[in-house]
C-alpha cells in the first residue's frame, strides 16, 4: 500500500474509533479503552517530525516557490500549520499563545530556520494542549458549528496536520525532494542483503 494512503487511512481509523465516544458521558478506568489525547499527541508528534524533516531539507531558496499564482507557497503551507495548531488548540480550551496573531500569520516571514523553530513550538504547544485536556473537556461545547465539541476540534488538529503534511511532500517531490524517511527507507532496502536461492 502507497505509504500516503497508509497513513490516511491510520489516521480515518483513528478518527473513526475516536468520534464515536465524544457524544458519550466521559469514562473512566479500564472501561474507558482507548485514550484519544494520546493517540491525537502521537499523531502529531508523527506529523511534526515528518515535517521538520521535510522543512529541514528543502532549500531555502524554495521556500518561496508555489505551484501556481494564487496557491500558498512553500512557506505559508508551514505556517498555515503553525497558526492551525496554534488557533485550533487555543479553540480547544489551552490558553492561547502569547502575542499570537492569526491574521496575516501565513505572510510573516520566508525565513527557513525560524519557520523551523516555530513548526516545533506549535506542535509542542498542541502537543501539550491536547495532553492537559480532560475526558470533561472533550465534550465541552465550542463555538465553532462545523466541531461542536472539544473532541471533534482535536480531531481536526490531526486531520488539517495530515493534509497539509500532504500537500508538503508533494510540494517537495515537485521540487525533486525525496522526503528524508522514504531517502532513508530506500537506503536500507538497498543495503539489505538478498537471500540467496542455491
Amino acid at each position: 500500500m502507497n505509504q500516503r494512503v497508509y497513513v490516511w487511512v491510520l489516521t480515518l481509523a483513528f478518527l473513526g474509533a475516536a468520534s464515536a465516544s465524544f457524544g458519550q458521558a466521559p469514562q473512566s478506568g479500564p472501561a474507558a479503552g482507548y485514550n484519544v489525547r494520546q493517540g491525537a499527541v502521537a499523531e502529531l508528534k508523527e506529523a511534526q517530525n515528518e515535517l521538520v524533516s521535510l522543512a529541514q531539507a528543502m532549500p531555502a531558496d524554495k521556500y518561496t516557490w508555489r505551484p501556481a499564482e494564487g496557491v500558498r507557497s512553500v512557506a505559508e503551507v508551514y505556517l498555515h500549520i503553525c497558526a492551525g495548531n496554534f488557533y485550533l488548540t487555543a479553540l480547544a480550551g489551552a490558553p492561547a499563545k502569547s502575542g499570537f496573531q492569526f491574521q496575516g500569520y501565513e505572510k510573516s516571514t520566508t525565513d527557513k530556520a525560524e519557520i523551523i523553530d516555530r513548526l516545533n513550538e506549535c506542535f509542542q504547544f498542541a502537543e501539550n494542549g491536547i495532553a492537559n485536556l480532560s475526558d470533561a473537556d472533550l465534550v465541552k461545547p465550542t463555538k465553532w458549528p462545523s466541531y461542536p465539541t472539544v473532541g471533534d476540534v482535536v480531531l481536526h488538529i490531526v486531520a488539517h496536520t495530515h493534509e497539509h503534511l500532504g500537500q508538503s511532500i508533494a510540494y517537495a517531490r515537485m521540487n525533486g525532494i525525496v522526503p528524508p524517511w522514504s531517502a532513508a527507507q530506500q537506503q536500507r532496502m538497498t543495503q539489505t542483503p538478498r537471500p540467496s536461492h542455491n
